[in-house]
Parts: structure tokens; sequence; C-alpha cells
């Protein structure tokens, strides 16, 4: 039986990241944002480049497909080609890990393939790290910004959104997963999704673009960087930012929420949250002069 491996959440909250890390061990295929890609113009998939470092018609895997996608109407059936070409090009026992994120897409897909097992992993951001990163993107498309309290707001709704609505296709809660501990507790973490999925599919020593990806829609930390080696780091922009703090002290419930999910960070063994409060005295001390750079993965710098 074929496994499937569905990251939901919400954007800016390191799917692709998870997605590219489940593939180290080689024994899954990262795929990114699916839906995405069965949903849109194939004129606009001609355009888009693959995390394998090949434009996505001379890609392996999406190269043959983009014709054939065309052809089919019910993005059902569209996904089933997917699958087909993940079994045709890695076997039929690889998993295929699909970040497409909203539980959405994959309601009717959960009730036509009764073929496939189906792992459901909600992957949520901190929500100061994840309204910092959201303004940031809106910025960058030359968007209105939006005011930090929507942002709080849509962050508590989405995510409660996902865990609920997941449960219910499951019959049970989703495997939930932080950011925050991914990224400074990789390794228990990684034991943690192998007792889940049944398998080891995180190598934590290994670089992220190691492993089987072709991913054509996602973050662009998918995208190919010369060949060189892409490694975990926490993206800690907010740590000299002030954005998040009105929101934060004015919001006490969804404070409260975001602060027992990183209370889950404990179960990997990691005390993200100690962490974090270091990092950013050390930031203070220096001034913040180093803003934009990135802690290393574990803590380690």
């Amino acid at each position: 039986m074929q496994k499937i491996v569905y990251i939901a959440g919400l954007g800016h909250s390191g799917s692709t990241t998870l997605d590219m890390m489940l593939s180290t061990t080689r024994r899954a295929v990262g795929l990114g944002q699916v839906w995405t890609v069965l949903r849109e113009d194939p004129a606009k998939t001609h355009t888009r480049s693959c995390s394998c470092g090949a434009s996505a018609p001379k890609c392996e895997f999406w190269g043959p497909l983009i014709a054939k996608l065309g052809t089919r109407v019910d993005p059902r059936e569209r996904y089933r080609l997917v699958l087909d070409r993940a079994a045709e090009l890695y076997g039929p026992q690889t998993t295929v890990v699909d970040s497409s994120k909203q539980v959405a897409n994959i309601i009717g897909l959960a009730e036509t393939l009764r073929d496939v097992d189906l792992r459901i992993v909600h992957n949520i951001k901190d929500v100061r790290a994840y309204t910092v990163s959201t303004l940031d993107n809106e910025l960058r498309k030359h968007n209105r910004k939006p005011i930090p309290e929507w942002v709080f707001y849509e962050w508590y709704r989405g995510n409660r959104s996902v865990h609920n609505r997941a449960a219910k296709l499951l019959g049970q809660p989703p495997f939930q997963l932080m950011y925050e501990a991914l990224c400074f507790a990789t390794e228990n973490v990684a034991r943690q999704i192998a007792a889940y999925l049944g398998e080891d599919y995180i190598d934590p020593a290994a670089a992220l673009n190691s492993g089987n990806t072709h991913i054509i829609s996602g973050n662009r930390l998918r995208l190919s960087d010369n060949g060189s080696s892409k490694r975990l780091t926490y993206d800690h922009r907010w740590f000299v930012r002030s954005e998040w703090l009105r929101p934060y002290v004015l919001m006490p419930a969804i404070r409260r929420f975001n602060e027992r999910c990183l209370r889950e960070c404990v179960k990997f063994g990691t005390t993200a949250s100690v962490d974090i409060e270091e990092a950013i005295a050390a930031k203070n001390h220096d001034g913040g002069a180093a803003g934009q750079e990135r802690i290393p993965a574990n803590g380690r710098t």
C-alpha cells in the first residue's frame, strides 16, 4: 500500500523545509505543494523550476506528467497520475510527501483513494516568527501590509481549523510538529516521526537537498544553489523585530495557545523556548547587529 505523508498547516511555517527533510533517508520523495500544480494552468507549470535543478518540463518526475495532467479534468485523477509516477520512478514502497497544507485538498482524496496509507503531520510555527515572515512576504509581493493583530488571529484560527479537520478525517489527532522543535531538537523529532510513520525518514546529519525531491511549488528554499548543500537553520528574524509584541500582549488567548504549542516541544526532548530566549538575550547583548543572520539547526553556532 502506497503511503502519503501530507503536511498540513499554514504558509510560512516551514512546510517546504519539513518536506525536504522527510526525503533525506531516501524512503520518500518530496513533491511540495502538489495540489497547486494540479489546479494551475499547465502553461504556468512549464515556467516553474524544480528542486532537482531542472526546469519543470525537463524534470525527470514532472516532465512526463505535465502533458498528461492537462488531459484530466478531475484533480483526483491527476493526483493518481502523480502517485503512479512516484511508484514508477522510485518503486511502489516509496512514500510520497505532499506539503499542500490545506486539509480540504485531502478530504475528497481520502474518500476516493482507499488503497493508500494516509498520514497527516500538522506543521506549526511560533506565532511571533510566523507574523514577521508573513509581513515580510507581503512586503516582498508589494501588497498592502496587514496589521499584526490580523495575522495573529489568522494564525490562531487557521491552526485550530487544521487540527480539528485533520482529527475528524483521521479519527484521531494528527501528529503535531512545531518548526521550532524541528530546528532545535532535530534528532529527537526524527525519532518521533519515525515512530509515527513506521520508518526512519529524517537523517539529522544530511543536507536538506540530499534526498529525493521534485518540488516545483513551494518556498524558494527548494531551489538549487549551484549544487551547494543546504543546512537546516532557524529563521530568527523576529528576535530583532517588534511587530509581534503588541498583539502578543493584547491577545492573551492566542499567546496561551502559542505557549501551549511550544510546551509540546518538551516531548521531543528540547527546551526550545529557553534556547530562543537565550538567543534573544545574546542578540540584544550584541546590539542586534547581526539581525539577518540565522541560527544553525539544533542551536549550534
